[in-house]
């Protein structure tokens, strides 16, 4: 697991693209002497804002997942180590086998005042509860890593994560990909039945918040190979996409 793919997965799960890679801070398991933990270095400006700390086990196969409110922790400066303008935290964890079992989440950062973190929205999440609880997760789905100052494009968003929208479209187009044509349950029998994605033809960095979808003048069903064709190496058109193919041919 690595820091996009929880970001696009929680996401997914909560239909709701709260997480981001600005306002979350993710660590993976390290040592503090003969501790066990997560290093993390916050700039002093970011808890003016809401924060997200992912905060990984590979071992385990889980993460912690902390929301921190923003201004709940009004004078970071005089509660954590500071080094070079950000807050120097190393976060312990009792038992990092299991997660759920972690005890107190402790910064044991020295010149630090012990700050539990405990006391926010924590929770533990299983690799897997994720994994078994969202469709499937393409590389072109996840934003990528773009250098620092640059533009970050999610394609997979939640008007195409809307189960309403979905079906409304589905109902309308039906569920054979409508650049190939493929049909998931002729191929797969019932394991495939009523499986196919659905494309966002206007294009997310358009979409405003405010913005509501029209499922049949918005959406339509795509087999996840073409979906993942749209939306790489900059996103292209149905009509585009079905040209290239033929021309392929």
């Amino acid at each position: 697991m690595n820091k996009n793919e929880a970001l696009v997965l929680v996401n997914k799960r909560e239909h709701n693209p709260v997480l981001t890679t600005k306002n979350t801070h993710w660590a993976n398991l390290s040592l503090y002497g003969r501790n066990e933990g997560w290093w993390l270095n916050i700039p002093f400006t970011k808890f003016s804002e809401d924060l997200y700390f992912i905060l990984n086990s590979e071992s385990s196969s889980q993460f912690v997942l902390i929301h921190i409110p923003r201004n709940i922790i009004n004078k970071p400066l005089l509660i954590f180590r500071n080094k070079d303008g950000t807050a120097d935290i190393f976060i312990e964890a009792v038992n990092t086998r299991n997660l759920s079992n972690s005890g107190a989440l402790i910064d044991i950062q020295s010149n630090g005042t012990e700050y539990d973190f405990s006391a926010y929205q924590v929770e533990i999440i299983e690799y897997t509860s994720l994994k078994n609880n969202t469709e499937f997760l393409y590389p072109e789905e996840a934003s990528e890593a773009l250098k620092e100052g640059s533009k970050k494009t999610i394609t997979v968003n939640t008007y195409e994560r809307n189960p309403k929208a979905r079906l409304n479209c589905i109902n309308k187009y039906g569920v054979n990909c409508i650049v190939c044509g493929f049909n998931f349950e002729k191929t797969y029998g019932e394991r495939g039945k009523e499986f196919i994605h659905v494309h966002h033809l206007v294009a997310v960095s358009d979409i405003g918040d405010e913005y509501v979808v029209d499922p049949i003048k918005d959406l339509r069903p795509v087999c996840p190979n073409c979906h993942a064709m749209l939306h790489r190496k900059g996103n292209i058109s149905i009509k585009e996409l079905i040209n290239e193919i033929k021309s392929n041919k």
